[in-house]
């Protein structure tokens, strides 16, 4: 059942829609979704939580439909974890389970920087807890070299604008698929096929700044200071296939955070929450039972 959609206002006034569904009584989600993506990637997890307790579901500022903010300095991690700050006040609920996937477990563990008041526990898929470009080398200077060139394209809106275009063709369309498949990105056998071609509809509507904005943010924040903060019950979900965010920093995450859980689904990749839905809703069943969530 839904409560409602409404609409939030973030510190600096900028409309952030979000809705609340499920109207039971058990501790609230806060989903926080993945890089240039939108609620659209919980198109599972949202039915099957609500039937017991409300979910709150958002999309970052200038995704989802919205407009560009008037200003594209914003989109970074650390104002999506404001704004997120933003939607749960506006909510009035409980402290909620915060539930981050992929680029969204970077802004969740900012949340839990940011508002701790707002984090009763932690669920973390496939992602890292930033600087995702330490894997190939920890150089300063790539990143910033990776970073200045994404802002860069953004600035330039008509070839960037012709680049997102790309995915509104049909050969642009089977190139992402493919890279997706080779990346770990998405598992080619069971991988639905309406994620990613929904995912990269999403992408080519974007704001081309914002969307090259929110790519060097990915880059550019890191949380890794956070992770022995933490106190309150997490939940980390990786795929051994998954080369995005590879299992090795899955279990860098389990060891840093204090009591942390590691659940691991072989031979899956970054997108197991949509390939393997039944059976990663069942390990996140189960930390929620084992903590009284």
């Amino acid at each position: 059942m839904t409560i409602g959609s409404a609409v939030a206002t973030a510190d600096d006034g900028e409309p952030l829609a979000y809705r609340v569904t499920g109207d039971l009584p058990g501790t609230p989600m806060l989903t926080v979704h993945g890089l240039v993506s939108s609620v659209h990637h919980w198109m599972f997890f949202t039915p099957h939580y609500a039937a017991r307790r409300p979910v709150i579901s958002w999309d970052y500022r200038g995704h989802g439909g919205q407009r560009a903010p008037r200003d594209l300095a914003t989109i970074n991690v650390e104002q999506f974890a404001d704004d997120a700050g933003a939607v749960w006040r506006a909510t009035g609920l409980a402290p909620a389970i915060t539930v981050g996937l992929s680029f969204g477990v970077q802004v969740a563990l900012e949340i839990w920087r940011r508002h701790p008041g707002m984090v009763r526990a932690l669920i973390l898929i496939c992602g890292t807890p930033g600087h995702p470009l330490d894997r190939v080398s920890s150089a300063r200077a790539l990143r910033d070299a990776a970073t200045g060139l994404l802002r860069g394209l953004g600035k330039r809106r008509g070839l960037a604008t012709r680049a997102l275009g790309l995915l509104r063709t049909q050969s642009g369309l089977r190139l992402a698929r493919e890279l997706a498949f080779m990346s770990g990105g998405a598992h080619r056998a069971t991988c639905p096929p309406e994620v990613l071609d929904g995912l990269f509809a999403h992408v080519a509507g974007l704001d081309p700044e914002l969307a090259s904005n929110a790519m060097a943010a990915y880059l550019e924040h890191t949380a890794e200071d956070v992770l022995a903060t933490i106190t309150v019950p997490t939940l980390i979900i990786a795929a051994d296939g998954d080369q995005l965010a590879p299992l090795a920093t899955a279990e860098r995450m389990q060891r840093a955070i204090p009591g942390s859980q590691l659940v691991v689904f072989p031979g899956h990749s970054h997108l197991v929450q949509v390939e393997k839905p039944a059976e990663v809703h069942a390990a996140i069943d189960r930390f929620l039972a084992d903590h009284a969530l």
